[in-house]
């Protein structure tokens, strides 16, 4: 794997660059796909933009949080700048909240929006997914396979690679589905069950798994994602006959 990059005398850690990569590229894809349905792309660009800040903060946060006598000593040392100290499900709570929050600030919280937004998460994801596969985390079960990957000395599955084709497949059907003007709400909850099932998958094949009664984690919470999101959207497209008999109404913020 790659985990270091230099490049005339800077070393890139290039996990935290394929994240940011992945980031940019989702947030100018939503951006772009809301302007052409005649939103404000200024308002998916501001959200994100803000929500990095927030999240970046919130994972420095946590990190040392969970690391408080580490930084007793030296507590100055936690406003240090970096990449390593970082909680990142502390980022993504506090990114995603913090963007919640200022779109319903700005009364911009709609299901439209939402859809708007998931092609670029997916992207996000899967510059995440590129990050994990250049730092060897999140590593797949030994296999020798023709398309095995030789990581911490053993053939295995690209679990990573697998993630990463998956998330580009899902962008694409979002975009589609953005294009085929489904019922407000279809396309975030495509994300929800597409990724969720994806995850039932590949995390088959990962190694690093938390198991509860002999079962993984993250495979049991991707099965009940996934059915629950597939359900909604059921549930979405029946509100949307009901609704053809009062046309016009306006589109309630979430």
């Amino acid at each position: 794997m790659l985990p270091l990059l230099r490049v005339f005398g800077l070393t890139i850690q290039t996990p935290l660059l394929a994240t940011i990569a992945g980031y940019m590229l989702g947030l100018m894809l939503s951006s772009r796909i809301g302007a052409d349905r005649g939103m404000d792309g200024n308002a998916v660009s501001d959200a994100g933009f803000y929500g990095l800040i927030a999240g970046v903060l919130g994972a420095r946060a946590g990190y040392v949080l969970l690391n408080l006598q580490a930084y007793a000593r030296e507590p100055l040392s936690a406003l240090m700048p970096g990449t390593t100290a970082l909680l990142p499900i502390a980022g993504w709570v506090t990114g995603v909240a913090f963007a919640v929050v200022y779109l319903r600030r700005k009364r911009l919280l709609t299901w439209q929006l939402l859809d708007v937004i998931a092609p670029g998460v997916a992207l996000f994801l899967a510059g995440m997914a590129a990050g994990a596969l250049l730092s060897g985390d999140a590593y797949g079960t030994e296999a020798q396979l023709p398309w095995s990957i030789y990581l911490w000395d053993a053939w295995r599955h690209p679990v990573q690679v697998y993630e990463f084709i998956s998330l580009l497949g899902i962008a694409a059907v979002l975009f589609v589905s953005l294009r085929r003007r489904f019922p407000d709400g279809v396309t975030v909850l495509l994300l929800i069950g597409l990724y969720a099932f994806t995850r039932v998958i590949v995390d088959a094949y990962r190694a690093e798994a938390v198991l509860l009664a002999g079962f993984r984690v993250t495979q049991l919470v991707g099965v009940v994602a996934s059915v629950t999101s597939f359900l909604a959207i059921g549930g979405l497209k029946q509100e949307e006959n009901k609704s053809d008999m009062n046309p016009g109404e306006p589109k309630a913020p979430i």
